[in-house]
């Protein structure tokens, strides 16, 4: 297992996983979910996590949002352990989870107005992300009358207006039609590069982890262990190149293989 940085990468680790783990709760019945994860990363890389379904990915991230308490080990953020949740880490989930009765754009400046954040550098901000998601002209519209693609824009302007360093989205694109998914991907790689945050993906999708990640991180299945970690060059790029261009080349083609081909050799002890 390669727990370290990837090769070549020398820049200090940004988050860090210390020996994670987490089990569900006690006696005979427990759950081992994660055992002794050991991940760290950059500030500015865009992390994916695959892996065979109940394999840990999202107790990992949840570990990171601190929604969860590791039941051994520490994840840290800059140097700072994770005791909860906070502003500096946005959260993006498979389903938008917005508020019905709000207009867009008071959906978009929930985080900023419960802080209690300048009115006006707050309506910037929200008036910011609404056009760079491309919804600054539905901002008084409600997310009944928003398609599920445009929904989930939302909630990732939602999440960016809090300005997080880390964006943590758990299987965010799961529930889109394949054509929706694929512009959502162009679109979140365009506010990645725009913003150089740091981006951890989940996803079942490998294709989906492969153009989207800078780094594909494999797991097992539970407990979950990470199992492989794999530079991926596409991402740096994507803005030069169609996205069915990129995922059409042979290189894409073999890296995507190669990490199914990880998932596919792994055995579930529970089979």
């Amino acid at each position: 297992m390669n727990d370290g940085p990837v090769a070549g990468v020398t820049t200090p680790a940004f988050v860090r996983f210390q020996g994670v783990s987490v089990r569900y709760g006690e006696g005979p019945e427990s759950v081992l979910a994660l055992q002794s994860a050991d991940l760290s990363f950059a500030a500015g890389d865009f992390v994916c996590i695959v892996g065979p379904s109940g394999c840990g990915k999202t107790t990992m991230m949840q570990t990171l949002a601190g929604f969860l308490t590791p039941t051994s080990g520490t994840v840290s953020v800059d140097g700072r352990a994770v005791d909860g949740p906070g502003p500096d880490r946005g959260v993006v989930f498979q389903q938008p989870a917005l508020f019905p009765w709000m207009t867009v754009r008071a959906n978009a400046g929930f985080g900023p107005r419960m802080r209690g954040e300048n009115p006006r550098m707050a309506a910037e901000r929200v008036e910011r992300w609404l056009r760079t998601t491309g919804l600054w002209d539905f901002r008084d519209r409600y997310p009944y009358e928003l398609s599920g693609g445009m929904q989930q824009r939302l909630a990732i302007a939602r999440a960016l207006c809090n300005e997080p360093r880390l964006l943590l989205m758990d299987e965010p694109f799961g529930a889109l039609d394949a054509l929706t998914r694929e512009r959502m991907q162009e679109e979140l790689h365009a506010v990645w590069r725009r913003t150089g945050m740091t981006v951890v993906f989940i996803t079942h999708s490998v294709e989906e982890a492969v153009y989207l990640g800078t780094e594909v991180v494999v797991m097992s299945p539970r407990p979950g262990r990470i199992v492989e970690r794999i530079a991926t060059p596409f991402a740096r790029g994507a803005a030069e190149e169609n996205i069915r261009t990129v995922k059409s080349r042979p290189d894409f083609i073999a890296l995507r293989e190669r990490v199914l081909s990880l998932i596919w050799g792994m055995e579930d002890p529970e089979a």
